[in-house]
């Protein structure tokens, strides 16, 4: 279907080779799922080894964004520049927010990053028996909780926050009382520490966005919700039905709005991505598309969730439950995403011993 995608797109060489500055074409969906079929033959040693290394990437990653927060000279950062001028008695000055990116492009890839490698460092402290790894293993989950929160990546709060929950019944059905107290009390200390700190606004976000999403249960819906995400959704679901068998073409939502890209209400930001990678998936590449994703998520999902409790290994599952949630409110990039196939792979078959 993918291959139908491209030949049938609206501009067919960004759908094979991927829009500009994006490159998630027909190319680039081939080599995820070739990085997922590979990781799928690794025996658990082998695993770990490439698992182990995410975290060391995300080690340099989180320490480099908490460098870009304190502005550390010679450390390349970005500012938010939609914030405003605040005027004072002596002057003005402009509030500036400088974001924590590492060497990514932006917060929410960041975030999508942060938690991929907390689950990981969550699971295997949860999952490991000696003292020294455990340790090594809750450090860097306190780490990566820093990460996500300097992240201010509301999506990351949202997966990590299903993590949690899944790992809160899995230690309870373990047994793991002794690990949840401890894990719990770094887990607090690490947000009110980072809270204090002024570093974060991450709990003021998730807090809003509850009481949004309570808003919409009531029926009262505004298109600012989610930081303009009901309105990109509600516009790219009017644009559904006519290109519902094969998409618009493969990374080609840009064009999807009568050839134009869909702008904001101010008509100054346009958008190249749907901010939902299921919606994404629907509008470029069509129903049966986005039916094969979700079989093939869905698959991977319960029998990593059969095996973790079956196997007592949480670390393989949770990566993929924490991804597949912050999917709903993010994009697909390709920063990201091979890691997220990786971790798919890894989940497939978790009985290689070898």
């Amino acid at each position: 279907m993918g291959i139908i995608s491209t030949i049938f797109a609206i501009n067919p060489q960004e759908a094979f080779w991927g829009f500009r500055g994006r490159y998630e074409g027909l190319v680039q969906i081939i080599y995820y799922f070739s990085l997922t079929f590979l990781s799928s033959f690794l025996g658990k040693k082998y695993k770990k080894i490439v698992i182990i290394s995410i975290l060391l990437g995300g080690v340099i990653q989180c320490i480099y964004a908490i460098c870009q927060i304190y502005e550390v000279p010679g450390i390349m950062r970005m500012i938010n520049s939609s914030n405003k001028i605040v005027f004072l008695s002596d002057g003005f000055k402009i509030k500036k927010e400088v974001w924590a990116t590492g060497v990514l492009t932006n917060p929410n890839f960041f975030g999508s990053y942060m938690i991929l490698c907390l689950a990981y460092a969550l699971g295997l402290y949860i999952d490991e028996k000696q003292l020294i790894k455990s340790i090594i293993f809750l450090g860097l989950t306190g780490l990566f909780l820093v990460g996500l929160l300097i992240s201010n990546a509301t999506s990351a709060a949202v997966g990590i926050i299903v993590v949690l929950v899944y790992t809160l019944v899995y230690c309870i059905k373990n047994k793991y009382f002794k690990k949840l107290l401890i894990l719990s009390l770094i887990l607090i200390s690490v947000i009110f520490g980072i809270k204090a700190l002024g570093k974060t606004t991450l709990v003021k976000d998730v807090i809003k966005t509850g009481e949004q999403a309570t808003e919409m249960a009531k029926g009262n819906i505004d298109e600012k919700y989610g930081t303009n995400r009901l309105y990109i959704w509600k516009n790219t679901l009017k644009i559904v039905p006519p290109n519902i068998i094969h998409g618009v073409g493969i990374d080609n939502f840009y064009f999807a709005f009568n050839g134009k890209p869909l702008y904001s209400q101010n008509g100054k930001v346009f958008y190249d991505k749907a901010h939902n990678e299921y919606l994404q998936i629907l509008i470029t590449e069509g129903i049966f598309c986005l039916i094969s994703y979700l079989l093939l998520y869905g698959y991977i999902t319960i029998k990593g969730i059969k095996s973790s409790f079956k196997n007592k290994e949480l670390y393989f599952i949770i990566p993929v439950i924490g991804y597949l949630v912050q999917a709903f409110f993010n994009i697909s990039v390709i920063e990201v995403a091979p890691l997220f196939f990786i971790a798919l792979g890894i989940c497939i078959n978790t009985s290689k011993n070898y």
